[in-house]
């Protein structure tokens, strides 16, 4: 499809676009920045309004839209059965959770790309921008009142520290996250880090380099795209973290080769200054210096929560390298959320795995990684090819780099990104 085409569908679409639907993505954004118990705990029986939210939000999209299910989704949803069966034959024990789960995921993605389709991401770029502005007001007000002063504030509203699941034992507000001065000291980050809405600065910065994308490549004709351009910039820039950095010069290489190649040759050199600046900065080389360090830390990670009884969430790589041995316990099938048979938890640790990629190999083995690059991939050709852009490996690159840090792979809104071929195909 051209891309004038799907200008087309656009406005054909925007005339059913209501407060709903805006609503209704502006709570995926929330969910997918797990800054507090509401969202992050998906039991039902803890927190049974948080977690049939997103499913009866959903349900009334699919009746506004008259959604009808495909074959892909009839087939996807055979697929995860007989994944539950295997599983069960495995382990030797029922555990519906599992199914009902991802039948209740893959439902609610499916309905998404199916009602609001391009519309999506457009509204997820324009949310993003206004919790931008608001991430940034308020990290400006942090900065002029220096220390903890707006920490104090926020901590004075009843229950929020309760309520919060920042980390750092920082505090969440709905739109706005803060950690403590000290998580700031420690890394010699000056100014604080933006956590904007997201559980931490990190998580930000990835949301926001999905906005960015989809200024630059989706909405090349929207009124106003540059100033959310800056905007967004911005907020990127306040986070400090690198992977959003990383993922800011893959999406800013593809951009400018898609405006001339000579301009990207004259630029290079200054690319590749600002990529040696960038890694350069204190705080970039103490977070690259504790990577490698955890790594090697490893098996005294594991000791000490076993002789301690202490819960650790080591970081990206150490997580990784942790992940990847369960994965190679279990390599078809994975755990299958079926923790108990993790290689930590049989040594008597309580370990939680940030790593995206990671937990994915651990998760579904070799059958979920297969199915996540090969849609991933198409979503990302397809997308290319609907907009009418060079890189067609770049949104798989962009949730590449994602998953190497985060383990939001599956959260809905993310997952509307590299899943989109399946549910759509027609485009």
């Amino acid at each position: 499809m051209e891309y004038s085409n799907n200008k087309e569908l656009k406005g054909n679409v925007s005339e059913r676009m209501s407060f709903f639907e805006f609503l209704y993505v502006f709570v995926l954004i929330i969910y997918a920045g797990r800054a507090n118990n509401f969202v992050e705990s998906g039991s039902f029986l803890d927190n049974p309004v948080g977690a049939s939210l997103l499913i009866v939000l959903s349900g009334i999209l699919a009746i506004r839209w008259n959604i009808k299910f495909n074959k892909q989704y009839y087939l996807l949803i055979f697929g995860v059965l007989i994944y539950f069966m295997a599983v069960t034959i495995k382990y030797g024990e029922i555990r519906p959770t599992i199914f009902l789960s991802h039948f209740f995921l893959f439902s609610i993605v499916y309905i998404t790309i199916k009602s609001l389709k391009v519309l999506l991401f457009i509204t997820f770029e324009k949310a993003l921008y206004y919790l931008a502005i608001i991430g940034l007001f308020f990290w400006g007000i942090q900065i002029v009142l220096g220390g903890d002063t707006l920490f104090s504030y926020f901590n004075k509203i009843p229950s929020l520290d309760t309520f919060s699941y920042v980390s750092g034992n920082g505090l969440n507000a709905i739109i706005y996250s803060i950690q403590p001065a000290s998580m700031s000291i420690q890394y010699d980050f000056s100014p604080p880090r933006n956590c904007g809405f997201a559980w931490e600065p990190g998580a930000f910065a990835v949301y926001l380099c999905l906005a960015i994308y989809i200024n630059l490549f989706l909405v090349t004709d929207e009124k106003g795209r540059k100033v959310r351009f800056w905007i967004l910039l911005f907020a990127l820039l306040s986070t400090q973290s690198t992977t959003g950095y990383s993922i800011l010069l893959v999406i800013l290489f593809f951009y400018f080769l898609n405006k001339n190649v000579s301009i990207l040759i004259l630029l290079s050199p200054i690319l590749v200054v600002l990529l040696v600046f960038l890694f350069s900065l204190p705080f970039m080389g103490d977070k690259i210096a504790d990577v490698y360090r955890q790594v090697a830390e490893v098996e005294p990670i594991i000791e000490r929560s076993v002789i301690y009884g202490s819960s650790y969430a080591p970081g990206r790589f150490a997580s990784f390298v942790i992940a990847f041995r369960d994965f190679l316990d279990n390599p078809i099938l994975g755990l299958a959320s079926v923790n108990e048979q993790s290689w930590t938890y049989k040594a008597g640790a309580s370990i939680g795995s940030i790593s995206g990629i990671g937990n994915l190999l651990a998760q579904y083995g070799l059958i979920g990684f297969l199915f996540f690059i090969i849609f991933a991939t198409g979503s990302s050709v397809m997308f290319a090819k609907i907009h009418n852009y060079k890189g067609k490996t770049l949104l798989f690159l962009i949730i590449l780099l994602i998953s190497v840090s985060y383990s939001i792979l599956f959260l809905p809104i993310v997952m509307s990104f590299w899943i989109y071929k399946l549910f759509n195909p027609s485009d």
